[in-house]
């Protein structure tokens, strides 16, 4: 990947920050949503929501394989996913954190 700064990544560190950042926040998706079916299937039957719970292994499922469909070098491509589902990771880990804190 080549930049028009070049002068100002001359160590090529910006590759190894994105593809650092890509790996990190996949991983976060993938647990923030594998913890929240955890939590759901360990809630009392009244209050449990058997719906949200499948759609939360399958979207931890889907993140695994989504990961896994980006080449090793595209580094174009992650640092547009980082921006794309950086903020789904932050509204689920508020959810995480505000309907689940109890689990």
């Amino acid at each position: 990947m080549t930049t028009d700064n070049n002068i100002y990544d001359p160590l090529g560190i910006e590759i190894f920050a994105i593809d650092e950042t890509f790996d990190s926040m996949f991983n976060a998706l993938k647990g923030v949503y594998a913890r929240l079916y955890f939590k759901e299937s360990y809630r009392p039957e009244a209050t449990r929501n058997k719906e949200n719970e499948a759609a939360f292994l399958a979207r931890s499922r889907e993140f695994n394989q989504l990961k896994r469909s980006f080449k090793h070098n595209d580094w174009i491509g992650k640092r547009e996913a980082v921006k794309q589902y950086s903020p789904e990771l932050k509204k689920m880990i508020a959810i995480e954190l505000s309907e689940y804190a109890m689990y």
